[in-house]
């Protein structure tokens, strides 16, 4: 960047706070959202309000910005739009805290971050597609986009810098007048740059819709070799790759690895970041072997992609469906669709039909009742049940004594391969805590699962136990007891030590000094007898407890306590 363009930055930014007027308050806002948050003394689990200044500021941020530009674009200015996209953004972002909160498993919760996930995703997109909605050619959007990506370029480096020179004044400063400090100013220096200064910088770098609708689409040097020299060699040693694969599985008749999915996955962007940035070639009306290249790319891709869905049917058979699979299986769908847009020559603002069809997709799979947490719930509901029948229950919910023999009669068969998989789905339905699951099956059974040397060639697990108490059950307030509060932890590896049969963990609360040291035998959590665990001074009532302690180094072991903590 030359001397010329640093001197207009004064001028750019300020620029960009009479374009952006909404979005650069809440970037700023967004600041002092995070810095709240961290200074915080509670978890954002524990807290609705914290969590909301969490997941709000970032996408109203956006939310606002294409709002503005939509409005730039249209040349109409109103404050109405802003006012109705704000509210809606508002409302829906409260009733996702209430229902994150509200939520009684994990498979509610991930609903409500799979959500969350779509509305940040369709609003970034949002800022690029939207003000060129209406154009009938992609000439402005590939300008927009172009001039966009260097202005972040240039709002990371200097954010960056200003954060480095930030950081070092502070530790200079720290450290010649002997200062002992927490890294809290650090924190607050990585906040600002990151929420305020890249968002104000990147804005000041933005251009007008008019100046990119008056540009005629052309690459550069640097763009061109970089096409030429890099993406087309990979894209092309990507597709090589997996057309040596499918020769081998034509040779050797076998079936794809997962991996598969992965590599196509990485082609198809590889292909589609190619194409998007060659846009001037697509469009120049003379012959030329890019122009070739950009259509044979697209083709030469869906061999991949049948190889993809051959692999992804391979493993729905072999393992049945689940939430990954079935978000996999759409991303494949998805892939087809990009290729059939991008072969259509009729098709003229291709970026727009994929940006609707890839956010349509993605509320489809995420929300409703094709959403991949229901479509899986409902199969996996529904083969329990065929289980349950073919083994002779007919009146649910059954009772412990039933559950419990009814697992029993599985693990019997679990060498058999849709049993192993109904065990599989019980074991997940009951860790979250399923509703629908406890019409069938006693939801205060416990689920124990020792691996034995005949499982595998080494034994790994040492215990792997689930214990949950029914909700309509009450604690009784112990003696002497002053305080009260809501306990969830995760105890990892090096929070505690299991020998001699016995589980040893320590807890320290927030704001106390004090350490308490509990500890569960074995014989304990297998007979499912844990209401309380106790030590002097503390209580923790046990609402769930999940177990699952492993010798393997490589695997991971943990468990956690829901519950409450009573302390004299």
């Amino acid at each position: 960047m030359d001397f010329t363009a640093i001197k207009k930055y004064p001028s750019q930014i300020s620029t960009a706070f009479k374009r952006f007027p909404l979005a650069a308050a809440f970037a700023i806002f967004t600041t002092i959202a995070f810095i709240y948050v961290h200074e915080s003394s509670h978890e954002l689990t524990d807290s609705k309000l914290l969590y909301w200044l969490s997941i709000y500021p970032i996408a109203a941020t956006m939310i606002a910005l294409s709002v503005s530009l939509v409005q730039e674009s249209r040349k109409k200015f109103s404050v109405l739009p802003h006012i109705i996209a704000g509210t809606i953004w508002l409302a829906i972002s409260i009733a996702l805290v209430f229902y994150h909160f509200s939520a009684n498993n994990d498979t509610e919760r991930t609903y409500v971050l799979a959500t969350w996930l779509f509305i940040y995703t369709t609003a970034f997109l949002s800022i690029f597609v939207a003000p060129f909605f209406k154009q009938k050619d992609e000439n402005g959007f590939w300008v927009f986009l172009m001039k966009n990506a260097k202005a972040a370029v240039v709002a990371i480096a200097i954010s960056a810098v200003l954060l480095a020179a930030i950081d070092g004044l502070l530790f200079g400063f720290f450290n010649l007048f002997d200062i002992k400090v927490s890294a809290r100013p650090f924190v607050y220096s990585a906040i600002i740059s990151s929420c305020t200064i890249f968002p104000i910088l990147f804005f000041s770098g933005i251009p007008s819709i008019d100046e990119c609708l008056q540009e005629v689409p052309a690459l550069n040097k640097f763009q061109v070799s970089t096409n030429k020299f890099i993406f087309l060699p990979v894209v092309s040693l990507y597709i090589l790759l997996l057309y040596a694969y499918i020769a081998k599985i034509i040779i050797q008749w076998e079936m794809p690895k997962g991996m598969v999915s992965y590599l196509v996955s990485v082609s198809m962007l590889l292909m589609l970041l190619r194409v998007t940035l060659t846009f001037p070639e697509r469009i120049n009306p003379k012959p030329s072997f890019e122009k070739k290249l950009l259509k044979i790319l697209p083709a030469a891709c869906i061999p991949l992609v049948i190889l993809m869905s051959v692999g992804i049917m391979r493993r729905i058979s072999d393992y049945g469906i689940s939430e990954d699979r079935y978000y996999i299986a759409a991303v494949n769908i998805f892939y087809y669709i990009i290729i059939a847009i991008l072969l259509i020559d009729k098709i003229r603002c291709k970026s727009k039909y994929i940006a609707i069809v890839f956010c349509s997709m993605f509320f489809v799979v995420t929300n409703g009742p094709l959403s991949a947490i229901n479509v899986t719930h409902r199969v996996w509901i529904n083969s329990i049940k065929t289980a349950l029948v073919e083994e002779g229950y007919n009146k649910f919910p059954l009772n412990d004594e039933d559950s419990r023999e009814f697992i029993n009669r599985l693990e019997a068969k679990n060498n058999i391969p849709h049993i192993k998989m109904v065990l599989s789905r019980i074991q997940t339905l009951n860790i979250r805590g399923d509703k629908e699951l406890a019409q069938y099956v006693d939801h205060g059974i416990v689920i124990l699962h020792i691996d034995s040397p005949h499982h595998t060639k080494k034994q790994a697990s040492v215990l792997k136990a689930y214990i949950r108490e029914p909700k309509d059950n009450y604690f009784n307030i112990p003696q002497n007891v002053s305080k009260v509060s809501y306990f969830y932890k995760t105890f990892r590896q090096e929070d505690y030590e299991f020998r001699n049969d016995t589980l040893f963990f320590q807890l320290k609360p927030q704001k106390l000094d004090k350490t308490f040291k509990f500890f569960v035998t074995k014989e304990v959590l297998e007979q499912k007898n844990v209401r309380f665990l106790e030590t002097e001074g503390a209580k923790i009532g046990v609402e769930k407890l999940d177990v699952n302690i492993i010798k393997d180094d490589k695997k991971e072991s943990y468990f956690n306590i829901h519950g409450f903590l009573f302390l004299e």
